[in-house]
Parts: structure tokens; C-alpha cells; sequence
């Protein structure tokens, strides 16, 4: 056995034949290289083991025989690889939707792969900020990314123990914006001017009216969502985003022009709203499809299908309804959503009486 290089030893098999081993001193692992030297094969597997391909080869060995003993992990590759695999658990037993899983697994995907080799115990809270403020361009952006963030480093805390949480300490960015805008009332009757009685557009504008739902859910109601309840007609479904805290259902009065609507609308067997072929809508499809339906009415302001549900809420708030009657319209699982709309109808209410009380009065004078 003889050493011809820095990292490569010579030796003969049993056999007689050469065989080459990239071997790293001390204490680094023996690797066969495949061929001879100067060959270009060769010599290209030697310059990627010299620039730390072994190392990653050990690497990537050791975390496999832990994933295998349900170890501890050690790098920030082998964390998100068990978080995701935690992620599809929680998917199976339905206790996180869909939606929420896709985005926690879009973000520590691109964490993984850009910072895998990162040792577990060397992450900072500081070195977390940067890598939120180089990826967010806005304040929502930024806190999206620290829900994954404190997501992942939290089942590694409750899993494995390792802390500290580098994640724990980082604060959500304050969001100064008053959210989706509200449809008015004449945005709303040139939508109809356009999209008439017996439209896929007509219904799907009815059901967010009359039902207020949110997107996730306007693309789940169907004819099975209808129910009769002591000679009433009702429509009955559980929202997505409170189907794991509390499971409460929304139960609706059937309108008689959206019954209407529904009867003189082609529906599909599963759901009210459907393609061009037949099949329901994904969210993200529909809220494409409002979009279009929208720009054919003429309205070029960017409203959504949230706010309809915006608007449903205003009014409400602005025709008394109380916070637990607005709350149990729009499925809200906490009071504290439900008190923006009514706080904000009761400071319209209030300015509209305090400037009926202001008394004081100026006339310009005329000149001579």
C-alpha cells in the first residue's frame, strides 16, 4: 500500500489487481475510486472528494443510520426531512389542512436547500432575521415565513429537545393595512347587470352574498349542504379553517332568490359551482375565474371573493347585529375577528352623532 497522493493511496488486491482509495487524513473514510489515474473519469470523482465530497458523503451515511434509529438530527437537512415526514402525519389524521401543510413545506424546502448542512446548534435568532428580511418583500410575507420558522423549530423543541429555540424570540411585523376591499353596492348590481339568473357567475355571487363563505369553502357547498330543520330550509357546512379547533357548523337560512338561483343554474351532483368541464373548482381556480367574471362586469377595481364576505359583515355590523350573530354568519371561531366590523360601524355611528352636535357655525363676510 503506498500513498501517491495527498488523498490517495495505491494498493494491490488479492487478486493482483491496483485499486485507489481517496483517503482523508486522519481520520477520514477510505473511498474506492473507480478506474485509474489520469483518466478523466478518474480524476473528476478525485477533485470532487478533494473539495469536501466525502465529507458530505458522511454526512448524508450518519444522518440516514439516525433517520433509521429515530435519532436526534444534527443538521438543519435532516430537522426538515422529519418535518415533513411529521407534516404528512398531521395531514393523514386531518389535523392541519392542506393549504397550511403546502406552504409550511414550500418554505423549509427552500430553507433545507439553500441551508442544509447548517448544524442544528449554531442557528442564531439573528441569522433567522436576515434570511426572513432577504426572502420577504412585504410585512405578510414576513410573518408567513416566521409561522413556518416557528413551526418547525417548535417540533424540534417538543420532539427532540433541542434548544434553544432559535425562533421562539422572533416577533410578527406589525401589518398596517385594512385587508381585502369591500364590494359596494354598485359594484355589486353591475355584477348582476352582467352576470343574470341561471349564470354560473350569477350563483357564485348569490352563494357568497347569502352565505358569506370563505373561498376554501364557496368551492366545497353542494347540493348535500342543503337541510331542512323544522320545515326550514337551511345551508349547513363546517369551515375548513375551524374545522380542527372547534368544528362548529355555519347554518344559513336558504334565501329564496338564492334557492332560485340554484334552481335555474346547471350545478354539478357534488358542488353548486363547477368548470367548463364539469369538475369543481380548486380555490385557487375559482378565485382565477372570479377575477375574469369581475373584469366581463366592467369593474376594474381588484376585488375579491373575500370581499364579499367584507361586505356582508359591514352591513351587518351597520344594521346592529350584535358581534355573536355577525360571528356565527361568517363562522368565526373567536369574537376578536368578528370586532373589527362592528367596531368599525360603531365609529362611523358615533362620528355621523358627533357631528350632528357640532354647533358652531362660520359666515364669511361680505365685503362693503
Amino acid at each position: 500500500m503506498a500513498r501517491i497522493r495527498e488523498f490517495l493511496i495505491e494498493e494491490k488486491t488479492r487478486h493482483g489487481k491496483l485499486r485507489y482509495l481517496f483517503h482523508r487524513r486522519p481520520d477520514g473514510k477510505r473511498m474506492t475510486i473507480k478506474g485509474y489515474p489520469n483518466e478523466s473519469g478518474f480524476e473528476s470523482q478525485y477533485q470532487l472528494l478533494c473539495n469536501g465530497l466525502d465529507l458530505e458523503i458522511e454526512i448524508e451515511k450518519g444522518a440516514r443510520k439516525r433517520q433509521q434509529n429515530f435519532e436526534p438530527p444534527q443538521t438543519l437537512s435532516e430537522l426538515c426531512l422529519y418535518h415533513e415526514h411529521h407534516l404528512n402525519l398531521l395531514a393523514n389524521r386531518k389535523e392541519m389542512s392542506h393549504d397550511t401543510i403546502k406552504h409550511y413545506k414550500r418554505f423549509t424546502s427552500r430553507f433545507s436547500k439553500e441551508f442544509g448542512k447548517v448544524d442544528l446548534l449554531s442557528i442564531r435568532p439573528h441569522d433567522l432575521t436576515q434570511l426572513l428580511t432577504q426572502w420577504s418583500s412585504t410585512e405578510n410575507a414576513w410573518n408567513n415565513g416566521l409561522r413556518s420558522l416557528k413551526h418547525l423549530f417548535k417540533f424540534a423543541e417538543a420532539h427532540w429537545g433541542i434548544v434553544p429555540n432559535p425562533a421562539v424570540g422572533l416577533e410578527k411585523k406589525h401589518v398596517s393595512s385594512t385587508g381585502f376591499e369591500a364590494w359596494t353596492h354598485s359594484d355589486i348590481t353591475q355584477y348582476f347587470q352582467t352576470h343574470k339568473t341561471g349564470t354560473m357567475a350569477n350563483l357564485a355571487m348569490k352563494l357568497l352574498i347569502h352565505v358569506a363563505p370563505r373561498r376554501s369553502d364557496l368551492v366545497r357547498l353542494g347540493p348535500d349542504c342543503i337541510v331542512e330543520i323544522d320545515g326550514q330550509k337551511f345551508v349547513r357546512f363546517t369551515p375548513q379553517k375551524t374545522k380542527r379547533k372547534s368544528g362548529i357548523p355555519v347554518t344559513i337560512p336558504l334565501r329564496e332568490d338564492l334557492e332560485s338561483a340554484i334552481n335555474l343554474t346547471s350545478i354539478g351532483a357534488q358542488t353548486f359551482l363547477t368548470t367548463q368541464h364539469g369538475k369543481p373548482f380548486s380555490a385557487n381556480g375559482f378565485g382565477n375565474r372570479m377575477e375574469k367574471w369581475r373584469k366581463e362586469a366592467g369593474i376594474i377595481k381588484s376585488l375579491g371573493c373575500h370581499g364579499v364576505r367584507k361586505t356582508v359583515g359591514i352591513i351587518m355590523a351597520e344594521n346592529d347585529a350584535s358581534p355573536y350573530e355577525i360571528m356565527a354568519t361568517l363562522g368565526h371561531a373567536s369574537p376578536k375577528v368578528t370586532e373589527i366590523y362592528t367596531r368599525g360601524a360603531n365609529r362611523r355611528r358615533l362620528s355621523t352623532q358627533g357631528a350632528s352636535k357640532l354647533v358652531m357655525s362660520f359666515e364669511d363676510k361680505k365685503d362693503d
